[in-house]
């Protein structure tokens, strides 16, 4: 038998307070913030309304406010993307990679974990409530492309197309290799603002991405010669990996100084899968 969802004065206070600031993702500290006392005191607190299904424990520290129109249900997990979003809501950070094509409508495949960028942060690993959220980092000095995105549970930050794309040629391993990079791109090529595109590659400082970067949009078809020759400008003698998931072998690109170690047939199967599963989305005319 669930137990009833019977709610305390400090408990309702606590409720009233957390929907008046509206927030349904919390930490201990908010906690004792509104209800005053000790952090032991707060967490038994916390303990109880867990256990009559209240809320739910996102991790050490975080919890979340279980929906009462989920009825008897005691467990919730929330929107990954929210949750992912709050969890590091007091500092600089941003839905990113694999997660930020999911958002941008570049990529049709399942996400399995979110990947969110935080400042000046140690790569880790963190599980909440099942999801998985995988946390990279990157020098404050290199946050920009990023803004808020508004969802039926909650807004979070997140890379724009741009930064996302460039993002995801920085460490194709965290969004499935080049060849969904590629089909990716292709998806939303009518709303990528080359120029832009051009400015974030060159600003991110890695000499790789300059070379992805000019590859990728010779592939795509976006671009003009003003675009190409900025990125040429930037290129150096040194050859680097297309794909740096894949193996260290393929023919040799001279135009962008690339090892084309992912083959053209992949690519063009990748954007094949892209064009049904779009197809697939669209709604019968």
């Amino acid at each position: 038998m669930k137990s009833m969802k019977t709610l305390g004065r400090s408990t309702a206070s606590l409720l009233t307070a957390l929907h008046d600031e509206r927030r349904t993702i919390f930490s201990l500290d908010d906690a004792v913030r509104i209800l005053g006392g000790t952090k032991k005191t707060v967490s038994n607190l916390l303990s109880k309304a867990q256990q009559r299904g209240v809320v739910t424990r996102l991790r050490r520290g975080t919890y979340i406010l279980v929906p009462f129109e989920l009825g008897s249900e005691s467990v919730y997990a929330g929107d990954p993307w929210v949750v992912a979003d709050r969890l590091f809501e007091d500092k600089q950070r941003y839905l990113s990679h694999g997660t930020a094509m999911a958002i941008h409508g570049m990529t049709q495949q399942p996400q399995i974990l979110v990947t969110i960028t935080v400042a000046d942060r140690y790569p880790e690993t963190i599980f909440a409530q099942g999801t998985e959220i995988r946390v990279t980092g990157l020098p404050i000095s290199q946050f920009f492309g990023i803004g808020r995105k508004w969802f039926e549970h909650g807004y979070v930050m997140v890379s724009d197309v741009e930064r996302t794309i460039i993002d995801c040629l920085r460490r194709p391993d965290l969004c499935g290799g080049f060849s969904e990079i590629a089909a990716g791109t292709w998806m939303v090529k009518e709303k990528v603002k080359t120029k832009k595109l051009v400015d974030y590659a060159l600003q991110i400082k890695t000499k790789a991405v300059v070379n992805r970067t000019g590859f990728l949009m010779a592939s795509c078809d976006l671009g003009d010669e003003e675009d190409m020759q900025r990125l040429r400008s930037a290129l150096t003698d040194t050859y680097h990996l297309l794909d740096p998931t894949m193996p260290d072998d393929g023919r040799f690109n001279s135009r962008w100084r690339l090892r084309v170690n992912v083959s053209e047939e992949e690519t063009r199967m990748a954007r094949a899968k892209a064009r049904r599963d779009l197809s697939d989305s669209l709604p019968a005319l």
